[in-house]
């Protein structure tokens, strides 16, 4: 009796947990489409921050701005609906070690090209934060000493397709 109680307690915290992903994954395209890049900065993991300006001796906040101005640059020529990603094609998995993550696939369209690639979501603290910088950003020491479980994950490589 006690087993099947904690496989539903399992199986309800994962569906809790797929739904609070699908609903981030609607407030950041749709933070997006609006241009409100704090919404995306903030869903970014506050630990990797911290991490992140100890090494480059500066504070969260200026790096948190400075990711906010990349991304103004980043999305300032492109059409609002130019970056999308797939709420209903979400790829939910677990590390060896128990850590639940996602891939998202990801669309970026440009003047000229169309990239195809997937975002890793990553399950810390009760909440889900997305990592951008693909292959590079998992790979990186800095993101593998606060997150471990994930060393050896590979995000699947992109697709470009020439307009």
């Amino acid at each position: 009796m006690l087993g099947t109680g904690g496989q539903s307690l399992a199986a309800k915290q994962t569906t809790i947990q797929k739904t609070e992903l699908l609903n981030l994954v609607v407030d950041i395209n749709n933070a997006i489409k609006d241009r409100n890049f704090a919404i995306v900065s903030a869903h970014m993991p506050d630990r990797l921050y911290k991490e992140m300006a100890h090494r480059l001796n500066t504070t969260e906040d200026d790096l948190r701005n400075n990711l906010l101005k990349q991304l103004h640059t980043q999305f300032e020529n492109l059409p609002s609906d130019a970056y999308y990603l797939d709420e209903i094609k979400i790829d939910y998995r677990q590390t060896d070690n128990g850590s639940f993550y996602a891939l998202i696939p990801t669309t970026l369209k440009t003047e000229d090209r169309i990239i195809h690639y997937k975002t890793l979501a990553i399950f810390d603290n009760n909440r889900w934060y997305l990592i951008y910088g693909g292959q590079k950003t998992i790979q990186n020491p800095v993101f593998l000493e606060i997150y471990p479980d994930f060393d050896g994950i590979n995000l699947p490589k992109e697709t470009v397709i020439k307009r």
